[in-house]
């Protein structure tokens, strides 16, 4: 009995001492996100581009694509891997992602860039830092 009553206690202690909860009025400036019925038509997807290597006029490799930079919703730069050896020893440049172009030839589609390896090479150098998810330079 003694704990049926300590129980009825407790729970009506905690009923008179909750707050209501009331849902935040939203922001009159925001707006609701509504999904979309049908999709707009796209130039490309970012998935046609990730992990994606990146030739010169010439057909030789330049980089790796490895990330984009978003802005405004758009994307506005690409991060290249140049150089290395799977992965180790890869320089990170940024490329202006409308200086990258779809060719096609022979059937095939290609990312291309109109300059140089060794041109990308000696550009800025970036490094990712975890902590503050961005890009730095080295």
């Amino acid at each position: 009995m003694n704990k049926t009553l300590l129980v009825a206690l407790s729970l009506g202690a905690a009923m008179a001492l909750a707050q209501p909860v009331f849902a935040e009025p939203a922001a009159p400036d925001s707006k609701i996100v509504v999904p979309m019925e049908a999709l707009p038509r796209y130039g490309s997807l970012v998935s046609a581009w990730y992990k994606k290597p990146v030739y010169d006029t010439n057909e030789k490799k330049v980089g790796v694509i490895t990330d984009m930079l978003f802005s405004g919703g758009e994307i506005n730069a690409v991060m290249l891997d140049v150089g290395g050896f799977l992965g180790i020893g890869a320089k990170h440049v940024a490329i202006p992602a409308e200086a990258i172009t779809i060719t096609d030839k022979n059937n095939k589609s290609w990312l291309t860039i109109n300059t140089t390896k060794d041109v990308v090479k000696k550009a800025t150098g970036y490094k990712y830092d975890a902590k503050e998810h961005a890009w730095k330079k080295m």
